[in-house]
């Protein structure tokens, strides 16, 4: 009887053992996947208790650094708006480059900021993107870092609602409290840039199935504000509305120009010239964000202390990075 009671414990003790080492074994999992890929919640698994308070920015191109630009419109974003989750979402396989990164640092210390690494398979599964994504149609397009980032944002936003914002929107104060909108970056085309709107609205749910469907290889922005553009000018006429600022259409509000766009594509020296600072100031005075349109300017520097517009709007809205612009003694 002393064998058997003596059999039986061994036992126990050797499976609360096997318990112990298993747990052991997946927590030190888990710690490596954490520390080789950043914050989980958009990589490996459903967030399921991500805020509706969101406002996410995207690096889809890949390269291990950041820029004075996209720190600049992150920096500001989670200054004006601290009760909102602020994301950046990077492409960046070595995870350990950009954490050396000094401005990927000034980031990381902002108390509403996390960074998190992407993982395109898993956040376009189950929504119209994923078999695209994994198709030779996606493989033939000449502009894959635009392409991703557009259906990046339809996808977090669909999945998770909030706002997305591009890398080169320096907020100058606290986002609209409308529930949903977009804005026109002229008098005939909307831009999406900047986006705001509900989890699974309709809206949204169009965006990435058209996203697909109408998908070209070929032209620039066809995906982005062309698509936009095509969805509010059927959705307006739909509800016997104008397509104009102003008006709500599919429940998104349609903001004038000056709200995120207020200097446009052919006043760009404007961002650079000190003469210039006090009249575009004034246009400014009623805009939420400011678009830097990165595509045109990103070869654009400007000397900290030029009392430019760009220098302006850095050193009020994103101080931090601004010390850094002064430390380098040129920004852009």
């Amino acid at each position: 009887m002393m064998i058997c009671h003596y059999g039986r414990k061994r036992h126990q003790l050797y499976g609360i053992f096997v318990i112990c080492m298993f747990l052991v074994i997946l927590c030190s999992l888990a710690y490596w996947d954490t520390w080789t890929t950043g914050s989980l919640q958009l990589v490996r698994k459903e967030n399921s208790k991500r805020k509706s308070k969101n406002v996410f920015f995207s690096e889809t191109t890949g390269r291990c650094y950041m820029t004075t630009r996209e720190s600049c419109a992150i920096e500001s974003a989670a200054k004006y708006n601290p009760d909102y989750s602020v994301s950046f979402i990077y492409a960046c396989n070595n995870v350990k480059q950009l954490r050396n990164n000094t401005l990927f640092q000034i980031i990381s210390h902002i108390p509403n900021v996390q960074t998190e690494q992407l993982n395109f398979t898993f956040l376009f599964s189950k929504t119209p993107l994923a078999k695209w994504y994994l198709s030779k149609q996606f493989n033939s397009t000449k502009y894959k870092a635009t392409t991703y980032s557009n259906g990046l944002r339809y996808v977090l936003l669909r999945k998770y609602g909030g706002i997305t914002l591009d890398t080169d929107c320096i907020s100058l104060k606290s986002l609209p409290n409308t529930p949903s909108f977009v804005g026109f970056e002229s008098l005939t085309k909307v831009n999406n840039a900047v986006i705001k709107t509900q989890k699974r609205s309709r809206f949204i749910i169009e965006c990435t199935e058209r996203f697909v469907s109408e998908y070209n290889t070929q032209i620039w922005g066809y995906t982005g504000p062309e698509l936009l553009t095509r969805i509010f000018k059927a959705a307006c006429k739909r509800e016997k509305k104008q397509f104009a600022p102003g008006f709500t259409c599919y429940d998104i509000h349609l903001f004038p120009v000056p709200t995120f766009y207020p200097t446009g594509i052919h006043q760009l020296d404007q961002f650079f010239n000190p003469t210039a600072t006090s009249s575009v100031l004034k246009v400014w005075n009623d805009s939420y964000i400011v678009h830097i349109w990165n595509k045109l300017t990103k070869r654009r520097k400007f000397k900290p202390g030029d009392g430019s517009p760009m220098d302006y709007i850095y050193k009020k809205n994103c101080p931090a990075t601004y010390s850094y612009i002064l430390k380098q003694e040129v920004g852009n």
